[in-house]
């Protein structure tokens, strides 16, 4: 075993990258992001290169009709004859009726290829945060990680679906223009191709500066988010403390720092247009200027210059869209840049490389030395050694902050220790896979979470395939059959969000019968009382005392009787057991746990 050092550096380290509180690392490179995008293509790749088959189709039926139009001046009306005209014009028609088949083939399957990678990308995504421990969750804003999710997804999905085809057709099509017009006359395309310095430098600075502000637009947007997020869930206090214009006020500084960021960036977006349309206006002044006089001496045709006008006109729209897919690309980079940096966030708790299935337990439980701290230098646990025999109920009680909720937490590992070791059944539980260990726990949390869903199905949450009349049994154990038989739905009838058509009692309740439902051998319970009348707490005792029977539990406790009737009471106090044994034992030492004993316990 690793020492306490050595082993909390490591965790704290872990710590950190899930939390985000490390050093500010610089910025990747563009390309790595980029990269890391198209490799979710690849799986992808023969709806790529169909769309790569319909974008070289398209671009080059595009490039026909200046060509056309050159052949019909020189060959048809210099040499007057018209009859032929109507010939090169169905061409036109069906050249451009079947540029457009392609140009939708393009645009359907770029669609569907988005589609495909957003959610793949998505469901990395969602996976990933599922195998992020508690630590992360901790420490992150639920309205940022869902800005992560479905608006930093949906900007990638427009430069996928659009975006990265124009970048495509765009550059096969000034490519293959320039061809074309080298192979006409290169005086007039070497003419034209001394201003692409002027283009590229611009693309360039435009670019340097566009993707920083987009990338403070995207972490603007998701603080926004998450201050709706955070006021909605809250809004009863809001109402309570009559703060609806506090938090007016912090939401209009908030939303007007994301428009003020946006309109800067629309600011250099703008400049953008007219710096192309100047550059573009002036190449074809000098074409007309210089082919004009080609054309007088003899050197070119006029059809010629009519199909290099043709190609500069058609130029005009690639490079005009250039600062539009710069726009995108960076949208895109700076919401990959914040979608992989929660995927390359390493989950603290996970399984070992060499993880066993946890075999059905009998409930003994074993701390060996155990210290954690949430941050470095706070140590919260210091030293604990505990053993539990299988069937025992452990209380623990202690002032607020002493460490117990933290102490039953690394039990079904929301945490990992940062040194010693914690065993069921003499399996070190960080060497079984956290899937067979959870799944033999059962938890109920002092503050209850439930779905917007029915009764029935919160309750048989954990065991989906229950039958009614085991959900029933469970409800009628946790003493809220009845109230549920009394609902003119009974058990279909819905909770709402997060149970607010219930009380707080009554969500007990719920939660103490779905976990009834998935008969774990061992059981936590936070305060399992808190939220109920004297009368209700009364019913449940025996509901409770039938819950522990044959299992492994461990009570954070606050109600007298609880305390009373376990077979271990720990006293902690400053991340230390100081005290621990029966009721009777306790007292009869008339220590630490006497007065809290006097101060809470009997509240």
């Amino acid at each position: 075993m690793q020492s306490k050092k050595k082993n909390g550096q490591k965790g704290l380290e872990g710590k950190k990258r899930e939390k985000g509180k490390g050093s500010k690392k610089p910025k990747k490179p563009i390309g790595v992001t980029l990269k890391r995008i198209v490799g979710y293509a690849y799986p992808h790749w023969v709806t790529v290169l169909k769309i790569g088959i319909m974008v070289i189709f398209s671009t080059l039926l595009g490039l026909l009709p200046p060509w056309l139009i050159r052949y019909g001046v020189d060959n048809l009306i210099e040499e007057n004859q018209p009859e032929w005209l109507w010939l090169l014009a169905l061409i036109m028609v069906i050249t451009v009726l079947l540029q457009g088949v392609f140009d939708f083939a393009k645009r359907y399957l770029a669609e569907c290829a988005a589609q495909n990678v957003i959610h793949d990308i998505r469901t990395h995504l969602y996976r990933h945060l599922n195998r992020l421990s508690f630590l992360f969750h901790d420490h992150s804003r639920t309205g940022d990680i869902m800005s992560r999710i479905t608006a930093d997804a949906a900007s990638l999905h427009n430069f996928l679906s659009s975006g990265s085809l124009y970048i495509f057709a765009n550059i096969l099509t000034i490519a293959g223009v320039f061809v074309v017009l080298i192979f006409w006359e290169y005086r007039l395309a070497l003419l034209y191709l001394f201003m692409l310095p002027l283009m590229i430098h611009a693309m360039r600075n435009y670019a340097t500066r566009v993707r920083p502000m987009f990338s403070r637009a995207r972490r603007s947007f998701a603080r926004l988010t998450s201050h709706i997020q955070e006021v909605m869930a809250g809004m009863l206090v809001v109402k309570l403390f009559g703060c609806e214009e506090y938090e007016q006020e912090r939401f209009e500084d908030e939303n007007e720092h994301y428009a003020d960021i946006s309109i800067d960036a629309a600011r250099i977006s703008a400049f953008w247009m007219p710096y192309v349309h100047f550059l573009l206006g002036l190449g074809t002044a000098l074409i007309i200027w210089y082919g004009g006089r080609l054309v007088i001496n003899d050197i070119i045709s006029i059809g010629t210059l009519f199909g290099f006008t043709g190609y500069i006109a058609m130029l005009m729209r690639p490079i005009r869209q250039t600062g539009m897919m710069i726009n995108a690309g960076s949208r895109a980079v700076a919401a990959g840049e914040r979608i992989f940096e929660v995927l390359d966030i390493e989950p603290e708790v996970k399984n070992a490389p060499d993880a066993k299935e946890l075999p059905a337990v009998k409930g003994k439980v074993a701390f060996q030395d155990v210290y954690f701290s949430y941050e470095e230098g706070k140590e919260v646990l210091k030293g604990i050694n505990l053993d539990v025999e299988p069937g025992e109920m452990v209380a623990v009680v202690g002032p607020t902050g002493a460490g117990k909720s933290t102490l039953i937490h690394l039990l079904p590992r929301f945490y990992d220790p940062d040194s010693g070791r914690i065993l069921i059944d003499g399996y070190d539980i960080q060497n079984v896979t956290v899937e067979s260990l959870r799944s033999q726990i059962g938890i109920v949390l002092q503050h209850t979470f439930l779905f917007s869903a029915s009764i029935k199905e919160n309750i048989s949450y954990g065991a989906p395939h229950s039958t009614m009349d085991e959900i029933i049994e469970a409800a009628r154990v946790a003493q809220i059959n009845d109230f549920i038989s009394s609902l003119p739905l009974g058990y279909e009838t819905p909770v709402g969000e997060r149970g607010v058509n219930l009380s707080g009692g009554q969500r007990q309740r719920l939660a103490m019968a779905r976990v009834l439902l998935t008969d774990p051998k061992l059981l936590i319970l936070d305060e399992p009382t808190s939220s109920v009348d004297v009368e209700t707490e009364e019913k449940m005792q025996n509901a409770l005392s039938k819950l522990y029977s044959g299992r492994t539990s461990f009570v954070i406790a606050h109600r007298l009787w609880t305390v009373r009737q376990a077979d271990q009471i720990l006293v902690v106090k400053k991340g230390e057991i100081v005290e621990s044994g029966t009721h009777s034992e306790l007292k009869a030492e008339g220590g630490y746990y006497n007065e809290l004993n006097d101060l809470v316990l009997s509240s």
